[in-house]
């Protein structure tokens, strides 16, 4: 989420898991929604899920309808950012007067406001008192009561878990600017049923073997979903095998099919 450049002196304020600020935002407070207008909010694989099933649509027709695609000019990896009603207001498409509409399944950065963090250790603020009034109230919290109280903690295996393929060294080496790779990511990264319909209406599961029980969990949990797409993002794009092994017998299939129909022209 971005809202407003920071201070040299804020930028200079970390803070840790174990130190304190003061915040509290509710309905009342004479900036009330206001941090919901006019903002860039990038969207974490989880919160696609989460804000689907909240609106009962799937993740395909949410991305459509609710997002922007926007490739990162350094290593052309795809990423999705929540659209803006198209007003003078530029608000947040989830927001009423009485607040946000899908809290439960607000966004990771919303989660987190008014702090920012890049690695997930050291915090800052996104805004001042000037903007924020929040920040003025007597509330006090550390960091990680906040993350705590805010549901951040649920986010924290995904991204350890999704930071290897959208952080890994390969990825600054060469740029992806192949279209048709960038949309393999997205689909694995944030659409959920296309990805889901790719496994089990292709040849997928015919290509790689792969167990049993893994095959429940991806069949109807998300979560789980996710966590495969992962792995086969990181053997797609640099030949990690992990739990998943191409089936030889499916390759010596292809291979026979491929041979007789040479012999056919």
């Amino acid at each position: 989420m971005k809202i407003q450049a920071k201070s040299p002196e804020e930028q200079e304020k970390l803070m840790t898991w174990d130190d304190t600020f003061r915040f509290k935002c509710y309905r009342g407070i004479d900036c009330f929604n206001s941090c919901c207008r006019d903002v860039t909010i990038f969207l974490d694989s989880l919160d696609v899920i989460r804000l689907r099933k909240t609106l009962k649509i799937s993740s395909t027709d949410f991305l459509e309808t609710y997002t922007h695609r926007v490739l990162s000019q350094k290593s052309g990896m795809p990423a999705v950012i929540l659209k803006m009603n198209q007003d003078e207001t530029k608000q947040c498409p989830f927001v009423t007067d009485a607040g946000c509409a899908v809290y439960e399944s607000r966004p990771y950065s919303c989660r987190l406001y008014p702090l920012d963090t890049e690695q997930g250790v050291e915090y800052s603020f996104i805004v001042t008192e000037d903007t924020c009034h929040g920040l003025k109230e007597a509330r006090e919290l550390t960091v990680e009561e906040w993350r705590r109280d805010q549901g951040l903690r649920d986010y924290d295996d995904i991204d350890h878990n999704l930071k290897d393929v959208m952080h890994a060294d390969q990825l600054w080496e060469e740029k992806i600017d192949n279209p048709r790779m960038q949309d393999m990511i997205l689909m694995a990264l944030y659409d959920v049923d296309r990805f889901r319909e790719f496994v089990f209406k292709s040849t997928f599961l015919e290509k790689f073997k792969i167990d049993d029980d893994i095959i429940e969990k991806i069949r109807n949990d998300d979560v789980s979903m996710l966590y495969f797409a992962s792995q086969w993002l990181r053997f797609s794009l640099f030949g990690e095998k992990g739990f998943l092994k191409i089936d030889r017998d499916f390759l010596e299939k292809k291979k026979i099919e491929v041979l007789s129909k040479g012999k056919q022209e």
